[in-house]
């Protein structure tokens, strides 16, 4: 039967071109890669890639999902497919052709976050983007086909003006309370620019209805929190505020952890902003009468999301991801020039606590945490005594990522960047650059030396005390290395929790999107 002009634009045309194509495509990627970085990376993950990660793949999905797009059309079925084709390319070319970190901290991804749960997620997170795409896409051609315009122009402005300022007020009260601090004047700023610029958009592009409240608001809910975890500490600025003096105020600035994002503010705005979207689509409450299905299966996929946050959440606080190493007994001591000597047997000990806090390419607060202690006989027959509290935040010569204190799970040495190429390419449970002091037969011969630790494989710990560039000259040969054969690895990580947390928000999402594509489809 060929189409007749009552049908929607989705039935009709299946194959875009030109503006059409180019604005769906542009609404694929930045959707995509909005829920990339709220629900992989900051909720399942929670790493930070840095800023040219986006980039390119924003410019990544623009370029596979516009060319599938003009080949295959639109659609459920050819959106999968296209998704399939990124999502390899995608894990090839982070694999094998770029480090995540560019340019600040190159750093490999590993097997696990490439290759067995970089692809599922990838292939969610994106598909996601694109139903929303098509969702919005589709939505948007049945508001110009039945051209219910709404109020516009001034009247129309102060009234999303004042939603939004009552909005971000009530978001911010409610926040402060929950994780016990005021987030400063800044949160407030940017959160009234982003929410304000969105939401004026937002019933102009989308409508009044319902339906666009709630999408809007989980779009305008990723948005803030992306926002918060790669872009926005709170504490600034510190009061009292400049204004007429010349000197700089105080900048008290840190990260919000895990639990305080995913479990507290993330709530809290996605709550706000839904009364906020719903009381500017209030014309359309009767649909909540006759679609009473809908709007309890979005009440219980609300608390179902709220059920699996309450159980996880204990289990995410700030000193969760941390490892205890204790080794005795048997000890190599490096004879000789650094990473070169030979080593002879030796007799020490060793205990280290590390808990690494900080996810994000930034050296700001919360800083990780190390407690070092280790005695061992020197190669030159001295006895010494290494303390280290003080986590190498950066480099001293910005040679490579230390991935500020403590690293869990990671690949270094070898030709990684990272370390020495002398040592090869050696996976570690958790490895440590810190700085620490040194005692020689009880005097302290050195204060604030670099020293880095790191578990090897067959349950190795090795200490290295010193750096290749520079010698320390009360040490033997410039430096200590000492290696213990056996060493006792406890290692509490919330891997679980968080792709728990991540995967159970991504699969609402889906069910929440696919829904309404199906409920649109049956009314056109």
């Amino acid at each position: 039967m060929a189409p007749t002009d009552t049908q929607p634009a989705l039935v009709r045309r299946r194959i875009l071109a030109g503006g059409e194509l180019a604005k769906f495509t542009a609404a694929v990627a930045l959707l995509a890669i909005l829920a990339d970085a709220v629900l992989g990376h900051a909720l399942a993950w929670e790493n930070d890639p840095y800023w040219t990660y986006w980039v390119t793949k924003t410019f990544l999905i623009a370029t596979i999902f516009g060319f599938g797009t003009a080949w295959l059309g639109v659609g459920v079925t050819q959106g999968a497919a296209i998704t399939v084709i990124h999502t390899i390319v995608l894990t090839v070319y982070y694999w094998s052709l770029s480090p995540i970190g560019l340019p600040s901290h190159p750093d490999w991804l590993d097997l696990e976050h490439t290759w067995i749960t970089g692809v599922p997620i990838h292939f969610g997170v994106i598909y996601l983007g694109y139903l929303a795409a098509l969702w919005l896409w589709w939505h948007r051609q049945r508001i110009i086909a039945s051209d219910d315009g709404h109020p516009t122009g001034t009247p129309r402005a102060l009234g999303v003006l004042a939603v939004t300022v009552v909005a971000v007020m009530v978001m911010g009260a409610l926040e402060a309370v929950a994780i016990g601090e005021f987030e400063g004047v800044t949160w407030y700023v940017v959160r009234l620019l982003i929410a304000g610029a969105f939401l004026l958009a937002w019933s102009d592009f989308a409508g009044r209805s319902l339906r666009a409240a709630v999408a809007g608001t989980v779009i305008l809910t990723g948005a803030l929190t992306a926002y918060s975890h790669f872009l926005g500490p709170v504490g600034l600025p510190d009061t009292p505020i400049r204004v007429f003096e010349r000197a700089a105020p105080g900048a008290t600035v840190h990260w919000l952890t895990y639990r305080q994002e995913a479990f507290m503010a993330l709530p809290i705005t996605f709550l706000t902003l839904l009364g906020a979207t719903c009381w500017m689509a209030r014309d359309d409450l009767g649909r909540l009468r006759r679609e009473r299905r809908s709007a309890l299966g979005f009440a219980a996929g609300v608390l179902v999301l709220a059920a699996v946050g309450a159980v996880i959440a204990p289990s995410v606080g700030p000193n969760s991801n941390r490892v205890a190493v204790r080794a005795t007994g048997s000890t190599e001591v490096e004879t000789g020039s650094f990473f070169r000597g030979p080593f002879q047997p030796g007799d020490g000990r060793l205990t280290l606590s590390a808990i690494d806090r900080n996810p994000r390419v930034s050296p700001l607060p919360p800083h990780d945490i190390v407690r070092l202690t280790a005695e061992l006989t020197g190669s030159d027959g001295h006895r010494y005594v290494v303390k280290a509290d003080r986590p190498m935040v950066d480099d001293p010569l910005g040679r490579f990522t230390t991935w500020w204190g403590v690293g869990t799970n990671v690949w270094h040495h070898g030709r990684s960047g990272i370390g020495t190429p002398l040592i090869p390419a050696t996976l570690s449970k958790v490895a440590v650059f810190a700085l620490g002091d040194v005692t020689r037969d009880g005097t302290p011969v050195a204060v604030a030396v670099p020293l880095h630790v790191m578990t090897m494989a067959d349950d190795m710990v090795e200490l290295d005390v010193g750096d290749p560039s520079v010698a320390i000259p009360a040490l033997p040969q410039g430096h200590l290395r000492a290696r213990w054969l056996t060493a006792s690895v406890v290692n509490h990580q919330p891997k679980v929790p968080h792709y728990t947390c991540g995967v159970v928000t991504l699969f609402a999402l889906l069910a929440l999107v696919g829904a309404a594509l199906r409920e649109d489809r049956l009314q056109s």
